[in-house]
C-alpha cells in the first residue's frame, strides 16, 4: 500500500466506514441529511484542536482522535443531550500516512462505539505549519431543553462531576517531569492519562436534564468557567475550595506545593460538568447519580450579583487563590 494518501483514498479507505448514518450517504456528496426525531431538539457544538496547544504532535494517533470526539462530546452532555453525529474537519501538515490515519481512525472508531456516534461528514486539507482537527457534534435533547449556562438561580447549589485537575496536573508531568520524581511510573502513568485521554462523565446527561437549573462542561479550568456560568446568569458564587474533588494523587501533592494546588483549581482540560441545581432537588439528584455511579460534589452555592464573580474560602476564611483560568488568546 503507498504510504501517500490523497484526499479521496482517505475517504475510500477510512472514514466512509464510519459514516454509517443513511444521511451520510457513504460520503458520496457534498452534504448530509439530518432528521431530528420527533419530541426531540438539535443541539449543536464545535470545537477546534490545534498540535502543540491541545495536543503534542507526537502523541498516539488514535488517541489524539478519541480526544478530539471526547472535548466535543463532553459539551453535548453537558446540555442534557445525548450525542449522536458528528462532522470532521482535519488539516494535517506534510504527507499523511497510512499508518497514522488507520490508527487515527480507530481511535474514532472506538469511540463511536462506546458513545453511540456516526460520522456524518466534514473535509481534509493539508497544511503549511498545524495539525488542525475540527468538529462538529450534533446532538438530540427532550423538547423542554437544552439545559444552558444561563438558567441559574439565586440559591442554587453547585455541584461538579469527577475530580478536578487531573488533566492541568498530567500536562505539568509531561512538561516537567522533575517536579514529579516523588511519583513512581504507574502514578505517573495514571496522572498523564488523564491528559492524553479524557473522560467525560457520559451518562450524566439525562440526570443534567432531569435536574439542573444551568449546566456546562470544565474544559477552562473550575474557576474561569464557573465564571462564565455566574455571569450568564447573572449570578455570583461562593465556592469552598476544601470541598473541591481531587483524585488521590493530585490531592496529596497539593498537600506538599501551594503551586500544585492552584493548578488543580484553576488548571483546563477536565471536560467533567459544572451544574447548577436548586436546594429542594439536590437530595434527589445526588441520589441519581449514585444510581448510575456518577461522583458529583457539592462546592458551593450562587447568591445575589456582586462586583466579583466568585468568592473562593478555605478553611472558612477567603483564599489567596486568585479566580483565574485558561484564556485562549
Amino acid at each position: 500500500m503507498p504510504e501517500n494518501l490523497g484526499e479521496f483514498d482517505v475517504i475510500a479507505r477510512y472514514f466512509k466506514q464510519l459514516a454509517t448514518s443513511k444521511g451520510a450517504f457513504q460520503l458520496k456528496d457534498d452534504a448530509a441529511v439530518l432528521e431530528v426525531p420527533a419530541g426531540k431538539k438539535l443541539v449543536i457544538s464545535k470545537d477546534m484542536l490545534v498540535g502543540g496547544i491541545h495536543f503534542f504532535v507526537d502523541d498516539l494517533p488514535d488517541l489524539i482522535a478519541r480526544k478530539a470526539l471526547r472535548t466535543n462530546i463532553s459539551d453535548i452532555i453537558s446540555k442534557g443531550a445525548d450525542p449522536a453525529f458528528y462532522s470532521l474537519g482535519l488539516s494535517y501538515p506534510g504527507i499523511l500516512k497510512h499508518d497514522f490515519i488507520s490508527d487515527f481512525c480507530s481511535g474514532l472508531e472506538a469511540d463511536q462505539d462506546f458513545y453511540g456516534l456516526s460520522l456524518l461528514g466534514g473535509d481534509t486539507t493539508n497544511s503549511q505549519n498545524d495539525f488542525v482537527i475540527s468538529i462538529t457534534i450534533y446532538g438530540f435533547c427532550d423538547i423542554k431543553g437544552p439545559v444552558t449556562r444561563l438558567g441559574g438561580k439565586e440559591g442554587d447549589f453547585l455541584y461538579v462531576t469527577g475530580t478536578l485537575g487531573n488533566s492541568a496536573l498530567g500536562l505539568e508531568s509531561l512538561k516537567n517531569p522533575e517536579r514529579f520524581s516523588s511519583l513512581d511510573e504507574r502514578d505517573l502513568s495514571t496522572l498523564q492519562s488523564f491528559y492524553l485521554l479524557p473522560q467525560p462523565p457520559f451518562g450524566i446527561q439525562k440526570l443534567i436534564n432531569d435536574y439542573a437549573n444551568a449546566s456546562m462542561d470544565i474544559s477552562d479550568g473550575l474557576l474561569a468557567d464557573c465564571t462564565h456560568l455566574c455571569k450568564a446568569s447573572k449570578c455570583s458564587a461562593t465556592l469552598h475550595l476544601d470541598a473541591l474533588p481531587f483524585h488521590k494523587i493530585g490531592g496529596q501533592l497539593a498537600l506538599e506545593d501551594r503551586e500544585i494546588k492552584n493548578l488543580l483549581v484553576r488548571g483546563g482540560d477536565d471536560y467533567q460538568c459544572l451544574m447548577a441545581v436548586s436546594p429542594q432537588n439536590a437530595a434527589a439528584f445526588e441520589n441519581a447519580a449514585q444510581t448510575v455511579n456518577i461522583r458529583v460534589s457539592c462546592i458551593g452555592a450562587l447568591e445575589v450579583q456582586k462586583k466579583e464573580a466568585l468568592c473562593l474560602l478555605e478553611d472558612g476564611i477567603p483564599s489567596s487563590i486568585v479566580p483565574r483560568g485558561y484564556v485562549h488568546f
